[in-house]
């Protein structure tokens, strides 16, 4: 410095201002940037939640109508068990006059070979 205690234009002669405005900017970039990406990853893992959340009540849904689907099907069998049932078809065929036959044929298989007749 000067004597006076005020800095001169020569006591600024061999003073690198270019590495102070640039550590200055350095300084300041980086902040931002950080602020923004933990921004962005913080709306992604927001993003990525709220999927979540869909999917579980999309599954929630589908095993809900699963379970529905399989009360019907295990009604359904029981009601064909039951229309299949010895008991009820040997009503019906009473009911439309068949009956009991009096004698049965028993016939032979057809015979395959050399000496079968056409």
């Amino acid at each position: 410095m000067s004597r006076s205690g005020r800095a001169g234009a020569a006591d600024l002669v061999g003073v690198d201002f270019a590495r102070v405005r640039t550590a200055v900017r350095r300084r300041r970039v980086w902040l931002p940037a950080a602020l923004l990406g933990a921004l962005l990853a913080a709306m992604g893992l927001a993003q990525l939640r709220m999927e979540i959340f869909r999917m579980r009540y999309a599954l929630g849904e589908v095993d809900g109508e699963t379970r529905a689907l399989r009360e019907q099907r295990s009604q359904l069998v029981a009601k064909l068990e039951s229309l299949r049932g010895p008991e009820r078809l040997a009503k019906l065929a009473r009911e439309r006059g068949f009956a009991q036959p009096a004698h049965v044929i028993q016939l032979d298989p057809p015979r395959s070979g050399p000496d079968a007749r056409p």
